[in-house]
């Protein structure tokens, strides 16, 4: 997870209680109608974009006279951490030969200070250079791609910028899928990258990112849309008046998607009834949509409630509708571009929107029916994946050139709340060739301006130099982790 925008999770119950949750799972009176099965689409979880700091308490920073990094350099079994901040990965050649030579040198910067206060933590600057040689008669000019692992919130530093000897050059970004969600999980859950198998499986078979150059779907299904606007409710003074739309379905022949749905209701005859919160003033811009992919109901009842259990009929409660068809791609690109204050990168939203609901769709049913739309945009949007810096680059025939990307790299840790006894623990980790098609010779790794930091444990082979601290890396030795802490202060005096 970026330290920078941990999410926070706020479980959104208005006029959902456990009282009317428990009644919901017992068998009740029969109605007019016939029952009702109550789902808690009410009390959904809603991202909130870096709504609180989940950060380890601790700083970094030079202790006057320390003795840089000491403790046990063995080669144990690395932690693993509850956020995982992904590894160095390697430079590839996204357009161009496979298998050219290349060496490789990467470096870790301790000496980038962290935030002030009590929520310190430690943020290095990573510099990984990798030098191409071309052995041939003539130029070759090529297209190389940096791999990160981010979501499509992050920016500035945080991602790499990238050099040939020294020269910046115009990049661009090329944006992979995130992992696929397990089929226990939520269709909430975000899919995340939590250690190194996870991209290891994501990377290893070049999928990723030959997908990433792939145009979006173009997610041509016609969708009937019904929008409801103009909601108006009386001023009870208590509750939270709802507005119910009932209809019956197919449900072989028909999935729903909604969007500005607070709840709803599935009956065994395929009667459905979708719900929500009638809005204040201030919040009746809100868009309210049903969405239909298959047959479109014949009719449906619209009813006002006292509150979200749609259980006591309120009068007065009412909303104009209207119906309107275009495709889901459609759809969709017109919602990321209403979200334009959150989703700042609108095109690459866009496409990985439509990439995930292909991808959903290609699944079937599953639990992706019948979910908030907002949901599925904000999956998109705090996903982890992988994202590759890309540039071109002429490598002289006889020649070689040196490649640099630079940027602000985070650790994995636990969080402080949790009281693990990985508490102040910090992990680095490094990919020496996963997802890269360069021919991989020497691999240097350092570690720079190390004042204050102590290895609690790794398996590079670091060892003392002039510099700082250095290891060879046999790029058979496909993956590397240090973690380290800050280092007790000398006793005073």
């Amino acid at each position: 997870m970026n330290t920078e925008r941990a999410e926070k999770l706020f479980l959104a119950i208005g006029g959902v209680t456990e009282a009317l949750v428990s009644e919901a799972e017992q068998p009740g009176e029969p109605r007019e109608k016939r029952p009702l099965r109550w789902l808690a689409m009410a009390a959904v979880f809603a991202l909130v974009a870096g709504a609180v700091y989940l950060l380890p308490v601790i700083g970094i920073g030079g202790n006057a006279g320390g003795a840089g990094i000491s403790g046990d350099s063995a080669a144990p079994g690395a932690t693993v951490f509850m956020s995982y901040a992904g590894p160095v990965l390697p430079l590839t050649v996204v357009d161009g030969p496979d298998g050219l030579p290349a060496d490789r040198e990467v470096s870790w910067d301790f000496a980038t200070p962290g935030e002030t206060g009590s929520r310190d933590f430690y943020q290095v600057t990573v510099t990984d250079s990798t030098t191409i040689r071309n052995d041939g008669a003539e130029d070759l000019t090529i297209t190389v791609g940096y791999p990160v692992t981010a979501d499509l919130r992050t920016e500035g530093e945080s991602l790499p910028s990238l050099t040939a000897d020294g020269k910046a050059l115009k990049a661009s970004l090329l944006w992979g899928d995130a992992k696929e969600g397990k089929e226990e999980e939520p269709m909430w859950s975000a899919p995340r990258l939590e250690s190194w198998e996870d991209v290891r499986i994501l990377l290893e078979d070049g999928s990723c990112l030959e997908n990433a150059q792939k145009e979006a779907p173009a997610l041509e299904q016609t969708v009937t849309v019904w929008e409801l606007t103009d909601s108006v409710a009386p001023d009870t003074g208590k509750g939270a008046p709802t507005l119910g739309v009932s209809f019956q379905l197919d449900e072989e022949k028909t999935q729903v998607f909604t969007y500005g749905f607070n709840g709803g209701e599935f009956g065994e005859d395929g009667t459905r009834r979708y719900s929500y919160f009638v809005p204040r003033q201030q919040d009746r811009d809100s868009r309210r949509l049903l969405i239909f992919l298959g047959e479109v109901p014949e009719g449906y009842i619209m009813e006002g409630y006292e509150d979200g259990g749609c259980e006591k009929v309120l009068e007065g409660v009412s909303a104009q509708m209207s119906a309107f068809t275009t495709t889901l791609g459609e759809l969709l690109d017109q919602l990321v571009e209403e979200g334009r204050e959150e989703f700042r990168r609108l095109e690459e939203m866009k496409t990985a929107v439509r990439r995930q609901m292909d991808r959903f769709l290609s699944k079937g049913r599953r639990q992706y029916d019948d979910f908030l739309l907002e949901d599925h945009l904000s999956l998109a949007l705090v996903s982890t994946r992988v994202v590759w810096t890309t540039a071109e680059v002429t490598i002289p025939a006889g020649e070689r050139v040196t490649i640099t990307a630079r940027y602000q790299k985070e650790p994995s840790f636990d969080y402080a709340c949790a009281k693990t006894e990985n508490q102040g623990l910090y992990g680095f980790d490094l990919g020496t060739r996963l997802g890269s098609n360069l021919a991989f010779g020497r691999i240097t790794a350092r570690l720079e301006n190390t004042q204050g930091v102590e290895i609690v444990r790794e398996d590079f082979g670091f060892r003392q130099t002039a510099g700082g601290w250095e290891a060879e890396v046999a790029s058979s030795q496909e993956h590397c982790a240090i973690e380290v802490r800050r280092a007790p202060s000398p006793p005073a005096g």
